[in-house]
């Protein structure tokens, strides 16, 4: 009975194709677009290992994260289901090794897309190191996405936490050349070590890999440990109706109430940029670094402190990372409800507003919050124009991610926003990799906001007026389709 369970939690992860086209897509795109960056930021960071290191290391990471967030929705996604099954006879160890065995073929599936998209990239090299430290990557991975699945009951929370906790690990990894002692206790400090074939030298007995197979099989019992708690049968609570004296302040009051309550949410979208920003600014050396800009008409190249350009490049990629789950999981996450306002009396353009007027307040908290913890590091030269390039970077990947949602659901959008920001914001604008853009990056929706913000982080003299007007375009034509993609959402279904 428990391989039947097991069978049917896959069929409910395989209702949507685009879920498993994505296992194998998204680590094709971050290993092939990333690997190269990834490993000339690790050099310029001190690392130790070389690119085929960093390069197997993505491969990694990407199983990681993928692994992560499929473990996380497989398991809160059937939170309720799971309680009945076990209530009814099914037995609650029985129905969570189901779930968990389910689990861990999501997250072999991942593994073997990452290595699919190295052995692509750059071949294996060494395969049996390669193949065995990305699937204890994926493995470890998957405990956090399903511990916190076990416990968080929040969508959005969950999946906040697991993608950074996700970037503090790649960013603060050995691989990268961080290696501070309290760094250590991260899940995937030792097997960055053994992917790398650099041993750590503080590994102890058990060594580089004894350490993260503990991590992986440590990790497993401690999630399935977690569900078993948690897998019990819980009563349905009553369903609150807020009141509409006035139709659309209504609807921004309670839906901002509704996020304001959620303390949790709160800490993430503050305290995580707080660290996340406070942490990288500071292992960023002052090695010089090129960066073209436009100054007074004339196209220059300035040579600055990787510290200043990490400054200044930090805000926009947190503020899209965020902005875009706070507009996937506004639009997601009140599908339903949304439809029983419009069949109680409620326009849908009503609803809409509401819905984006909450998007539009969590993209600007968020801005508000990074650029305070950037002034602490970081003084641009022009606060106007560098608070509103990350203004429009914010607002358009808050509408990406309300576009996005409807189309693929929660979990694809999950995939899809986790990518798109970081080999946009992370990759393809960042002046870190290369002074000036590549072509491609021309064509991605951050560019010009980015090329608005540099320009203010960096000269006296604003000279970006069509970067201001591609950026514009983007948050019009994003914004548009979202209004489309939500107005047919919103239409309750003929019966």
């Amino acid at each position: 009975m428990t391989t039947l369970l097991a069978l049917r939690g896959l069929q409910e992860y395989t209702r949507r194709p685009l879920n498993l086209v994505l296992l194998v897509v998204v680590p094709l795109v971050f290993v092939s677009l990333t690997a190269g960056a990834l490993a000339d930021f690790s050099a310029a960071l001190g690392g130790s290992a070389d690119g085929g290191g960093i390069e197997a290391a993505s491969a990694g990471w990407a199983a990681a994260i993928l692994a992560g967030i499929a473990g996380f929705f497989h398991v809160s996604g059937s939170r309720e289901p799971d309680r009945r099954l076990a209530a009814s006879g099914a037995g609650t160890l029985r129905v969570v090794l189901a779930r968990s065995a389910s689990a861990l073929i999501l997250a072999a599936i991942a593994a073997m897309g990452a290595l699919v998209a190295l052995a692509a990239r750059t071949g294996l090299g060494d395969a049996p190191r390669a193949i065995g430290a990305t699937v204890l990557f994926a493995f470890i991975f998957l405990a956090v996405g399903m511990a916190t699945g076990a416990m968080v009951r929040s969508e959005m929370n969950g999946s906040l936490l697991i993608v950074f906790f996700w970037i503090f690990n790649v960013f603060l990894s050995p691989a990268m050349g961080v290696d501070a002692l309290g760094l250590r206790v991260l899940p995937l400090h030792f097997p960055s070590q053994v992917v790398t074939d650099v041993a750590s030298g503080h590994a102890g007995a058990l060594g580089d890999l004894g350490i993260s197979l503990a991590w992986a099989v440590g990790g497993i019992a401690v999630a399935v440990a977690a569900l078993v708690a948690t897998t019990r049968p819980a009563r349905t609570g009553v369903e609150r109706r807020p009141g509409a004296p006035a139709r659309l302040g209504a609807g921004l009051r309670y839906g901002f109430r509704e996020y304001r309550r959620n303390v949790v949410l709160w800490v993430l979208l503050i305290g995580l940029p707080v660290y996340f920003i406070t942490v990288s600014m500071a292992v960023t050396p002052d090695d010089p670094t090129p960066i073209e800009l436009m100054d007074g008409g004339l196209r220059i190249t300035q040579v600055l402190p990787m510290s200043e350009i990490h400054g200044a490049i930090m805000v926009p990629i947190t503020v899209a990372f965020l902005s875009g789950l706070a507009g996937l999981f506004v639009v997601t996450g009140s599908a339903q409800g949304d439809r029983r306002l419009v069949l109680a009396g409620y326009r849908a353009r009503e609803v809409l507003a509401a819905r984006l007027g909450i998007v539009t307040l969590a993209a600007l908290l968020t801005t508000a919050v990074t650029l305070a913890v950037t002034a602490f590091g970081f003084s641009p030269r022009d606060w106007g124009a560098f608070v509103l390039g990350n203004v429009l970077v914010a607002l358009t990947y808050g509408m990406i991610g309300v576009l996005i949602g409807p189309l693929v659901g929660r979990l694809g959008g999950l995939y899809v926003m986790i990518m798109i920001p970081f080999i946009d914001g992370g990759l393809a604008q960042n002046p870190m990799f290369d002074a000036a853009p590549p072509g491609w990056a021309i064509g991605m929706p951050a560019h010009g906001a980015i090329r608005v913000l540099l320009d203010g982080a960096f000269t006296t003299t604003f000279d970006q007026v069509g970067g201001l007007l591609l950026a514009g375009a983007w948050l019009i034509a994003v914004a548009a389709g979202a209004t489309v993609v939500f107005g047919r959402l919103a239409v309750p279904a003929r019966a």
